[in-house]
C-alpha cells in the first residue's frame, strides 16, 4: 500500500499526546491514522525513564484540576495497567510555597513529620517539613500507557503506521496532504504532536528541547520503596528533586530538580552526561531517605520539549485544512493525555473547546 490513502484527520506523532489525540478521534466517530516515525512506545517519544507522576493536586487553577480528574478515569481503563493509584507526595516545610500550593483543603491531607514518617518509613523528615498526600495520584507507566492508549485506538477503528516520517505537510484543495516517503496521506485536517521543532505552524512559538538528566541509585530494602510505601513526589528543599518508587526491585529514581540545558539538534535524544553529576547532591538525598545508596546505579538523558512560557501549548490554526499543534508539555504530559486528547478531538471536529485550560481554542496563524 502507498501512503495511507485519506482520512478526516491524521495524527502526526504517536507519543503519549498524539496516543491521546488518536484515540478520542477515534472514539468520536472521526475517520484517523496516526503516523509514528518510530516505534510506538519508544524512549525517545516521550517514555524515557519508565515512569512518571500523576497528580490531580495542582496550583494551576480549577481547569486543570477537573482536566486531571478526568485523565485520571481515563487512565484507569487503559489496557495493560500503566497507571499504580498509590498517591503522589509534595515533602517540604510547612511554609514553602510550593508545599502551601497543593495542601488543596478536600483534595489533599497534610502530614506532620513524625505521621509522615510512620506512614512512609523510608523518608527521614525535619522537624519542620510536612508530606502532603494527593490520594487521586499515582505512578505511571510511560511506555505502557502510550502503548495502550494507541491499542485502545486501533479497537476504536483508527489507523497506526509506525516507522513513517512524515517529510513535509502541504495542501491540495483545502485538504492537508501529508508526505512521506512511500506516498500521501490526504487529511481534511491534521494534529501535529510531534514534541519538538521550531515553528511548526505558523504563529505557535517554537518548543524547545532540553536535557534531562535521571538517577537510580540501589536501595538496602526494596519493601519500603515499593508504590505502596514509597508514593512518587518531590521534595522542594534544597537539593529539590523527584523521588519515584522501585520498579525493577532493586533501585530507585530519583530527578535533581536544576537548569536543563538546551538541546539544539532534535535527533540528538541522549545527550552526554558529565562526569561526577550526581556528586554535589547525592548524599544530601540519601540522608533524606533511609537505605538510598548514594552512588548512583545508573544514569540515562533523555530529552523534553517546553515552551518559553514552561505551559503545554494546544493550538488551532486559523483557515483551512483544519489544524491543530500540541506539545512543550515536558513531563506534564502523562498527566494530561488522555484528557487534552478529548479536547484536541473537539477542536478537530467543531473548532471549539469545552475547556479554556492551556487556551486550546485560540486561532494562530493564517
Amino acid at each position: 500500500m502507498t501512503g495511507a490513502g485519506s482520512v478526516e484527520c491524521a495524527v502526526v506523532g504517536l507519543g503519549v499526546l498524539g496516543a491521546a489525540s488518536l484515540l478520542a478521534l477515534a472514539r468520536a466517530g472521526v475517520s484517523c491514522v496516526g503516523l509514528e516515525a518510530g516505534r510506538v512506545g519508544h524512549p525517545d517519544g516521550g517514555s524515557g525513564g519508565e515512569t512518571r507522576i500523576f497528580r490531580t493536586a495542582v496550583a494551576t487553577g480549577p481547569d486543570h484540576v477537573r482536566l486531571l480528574d478526568r485523565s485520571r478515569e481515563l487512565w484507569t481503563g487503559v489496557p495493560g495497567a500503566p497507571f499504580t493509584a498509590c498517591g503522589a507526595l509534595t515533602v517540604g516545610t510547612r511554609d514553602d510555597a510550593r508545599v502551601r500550593a497543593v495542601a488543596l483543603p478536600g483534595r489533599t491531607t497534610v502530614f506532620g513529620a513524625a505521621a509522615a514518617a510512620a506512614r512512609w518509613p523510608a523518608h527521614v523528615l525535619g522537624a519542620d517539613e510536612v508530606a502532603v498526600l494527593d490520594p487521586g495520584g499515582g505512578l505511571l507507566d510511560a511506555g505502557a500507557a502510550t502503548r495502550g492508549l494507541v491499542a485502545q485506538a486501533r479497537r476504536a477503528g483508527a489507523g497506526v503506521r509506525e516507522e513513517v516520517t512524515v517529510l513535509g505537510i502541504g495542501t491540495r484543495r483545502g485538504r492537508a496532504v501529508l508526505h512521506t516517503v512511500d506516498g500521501e496521506t490526504v487529511a481534511d485536517s491534521v494534529v501535529v504532536a510531534t514534541g519538538h521543532g521550531d515553528g511548526l505552524v505558523p504563529g505557535v512559538a517554537g518548543i524547545e528541547q532540553r536535557r534531562v538528566v535521571l538517577s537510580w541509585f540501589g536501595v538496602r530494602d526494596p519493601a519500603l520503596f515499593a508504590p505502596a510505601a514509597f508514593p512518587p513526589g518531590v521534595h522542594t528543599a534544597a537539593p529539590a528533586h523527584t523521588f519515584f518508587p522501585t520498579v525493577d526491585g532493586a533501585t530507585i529514581k530519583i530527578n535533581h530538580q536544576q537548569p536543563q540545558p538546551r538541546v539544539h539538534s532534535p535527533a540528538d535524544h541522549h545527550p552526554p552526561v558529565e562526569a561526577g553529576y550526581t556528586r554535589d547532591w547525592a548524599d544530601a538525598v540519601a540522608a533524606r531517605l533511609d537505605g538510598m545508596s548514594a552512588r548512583p546505579a545508573r544514569l540515562e538523558t533523555y530529552v523534553e520539549g517546553y515552551t518559553r512560557q514552561r505551559r503545554g501549548v494546544v493550538a488551532l490554526t486559523a483557515g483551512a485544512p483544519r489544524t491543530v499543534t500540541l506539545g512543550g508539555f515536558s513531563g506534564q504530559g502523562f498527566k494530561y493525555a488522555p484528557a487534552v486528547g478529548e479536547l484536541v478531538a473537539d477542536l478537530v471536529r467543531t473548532g471549539r473547546s469545552r475547556s479554556p485550560a492551556f487556551a486550546p481554542a485560540l486561532a494562530v496563524g493564517g
